[in-house]
């Protein structure tokens, strides 16, 4: 199963936005993903039409995991989250540095974390441990499985571990943090991340 990042099926599922480009093994763009009048579930939930574009992107993708998962339901994949509340209703509560599934069990992490220690306050879930979820994300995904992680910032990562394959800009709107989405193939001949 090659689920490697598809531009041609995202642009041709969101004809009305500017194209996403893949050029030299290299994906690239902005989204715009306008706020929502609806009114926010919960601090920090992914920006609208985020995650129909992030799948949209990766359509060959059949196992996905979704971590930390925050108010995300109904779509393919399993989410996972550190807490179950009144709106985060994840299928399995876990910490992302220590999931409970097998090596190489999935094609495609989705993360969205906080981004900070004030933003891991706001969900009430204290400091999240990027490079160890980082970790854990390269075990349980399987060799060229693809983490595509949405942060305020690209992070370090091992190149020995992971082959960093595109950057896409998500915008929400004036006077918002913008956010990158950082795509990263797990390299085939990687081993544990050391932490």
């Amino acid at each position: 199963m090659n689920a490697a990042p598809d531009v041609a099926h995202l642009n041709k599922e969101f004809p009305k936005y500017p194209i996403t480009v893949k050029d030299k093994g290299w994906v690239y763009g902005v989204w715009y993903c306008s706020r929502s009048f609806q009114k926010t579930k919960l601090y920090g939930q992914y920006p609208t039409t985020f995650l129909k574009r992030a799948l949209a992107l990766f359509p060959d993708a059949t196992d996905i995991l979704h971590c930390p998962s925050g108010t995300v339901q109904g779509v393919r994949g399993i989410t996972v989250d550190k807490i179950r509340d009144a709106v985060r209703c994840p299928q399995i509560v876990a910490e992302a540095c220590a999931l409970p599934f097998q090596d190489d069990s999935f094609d495609l992490v989705l993360s969205d974390p906080p981004y900070s220690d004030k933003d891991a306050k706001n969900y009430g879930t204290g400091h999240f441990p990027l490079r160890k979820a980082m970790a854990e994300f390269h075990r349980v995904l399987r060799p060229n499985g693809y983490l595509a992680l949405l942060h305020v910032m690209t992070p370090a990562f091992s190149t020995k571990l992971w082959k960093w394959v595109g950057t896409i800009g998500v915008v929400t709107g004036t006077n918002s943090r913008m956010r990158v989405l950082s795509i990263f193939e797990r390299l085939e001949d990687g081993t544990a991340l050391q932490v």
